[in-house]
């Protein structure tokens, strides 16, 4: 019996507000998303079921969440997976090695009917107790108010992936105190879309300067209403983190 608890954390879609990369044509929204088989659960349950908890890192007590990037391509492949976020080479290398042994096919991710790369992030939190697993229920709960990260319809902001980065990006203003400072960086601002299509729980996945967070908190707080997502044709909630980068010119 395996001792210790991996937590599949769910997906979370990335967006950059102020960088995108035309040239590969990767998406981080689309009208149909990708799936994996058999669903959210399946894909939490697989990885579970390949993870070998590195040895060294268990004597050690070394532990945490692993935040890994890939694009899911036209073919439903995955592609160009890497460490967004590590802790330690030898849990970052496992869990890369997971990330790539996934051999089932996705159904790809379609923009206008066409099928198109779309690129998601996982965070796999490696834990050496029970009491993590414990929390992490807790934390999303069961039944009606159960927070899904991958659901048959997911949510659309009015316009689309371009027009999120668009009101961010038009939204955003840059602290003064921060500008002064020289102050930049990636703020990861995590919420969840409620049943209503609106914003709900919003806080700070990873944060950059306190000035920098508050705006972004702020930013993804005002979003207007989103049309809802939906399983099995019930609106339910589901959670997003966004990216968004604060850089200099």
């Amino acid at each position: 019996m395996k001792n210790f608890v991996l937590i599949i954390l769910g997906l979370f879609l990335t967006i950059n507000v102020f960088a995108q990369d035309d040239k590969e044509n990767v998406f981080v929204i689309v009208e149909d998303m990708p799936v994996y088989p058999g669903g959210e659960e399946a894909l939490r349950n697989d990885i579970a079921a390949l993870v070998k908890y590195p040895v060294a890192a268990k004597e050690n007590g070394i532990h945490g969440k692993i935040y890994i990037t890939f694009v899911v391509n036209e073919e439903g492949k995955i592609e160009d997976a890497k460490i967004a976020r590590g802790v330690d080479p030898s849990l970052d290398k496992e869990a890369l090695r997971v990330m790539n042994a996934l051999d089932k096919t996705w159904k790809p991710g379609k923009q206008k009917g066409v099928a198109v790369k779309v690129s998601y992030t996982v965070p796999i939190n490696f834990a050496l107790d029970r009491e993590a697993a414990k929390e992490e229920k807790t934390s999303h709960g069961e039944g009606v108010n159960q927070v899904f990260f991958i659901v048959e319809d997911m949510p659309e902001f009015p316009g689309g992936d371009e027009a999120l980065r668009e009101y961010i990006a038009n939204s955003v203003t840059y602290p003064d105190v921060a500008k002064k400072d020289k102050i930049q960086g990636k703020v990861y601002v995590t919420f969840v879309v409620e049943k209503d299509g609106s914003v709900g729980e919003t806080k700070i996945a990873r944060g950059v300067d306190p000035s920098l967070d508050k705006e972004a908190l702020r930013v993804i707080k005002n979003l207007p209403l989103w049309k809802p997502g939906k399983q099995r044709g019930e609106p339910v909630r589901v959670q997003y983190t966004v990216p968004i980068n604060f850089a200099l010119n």
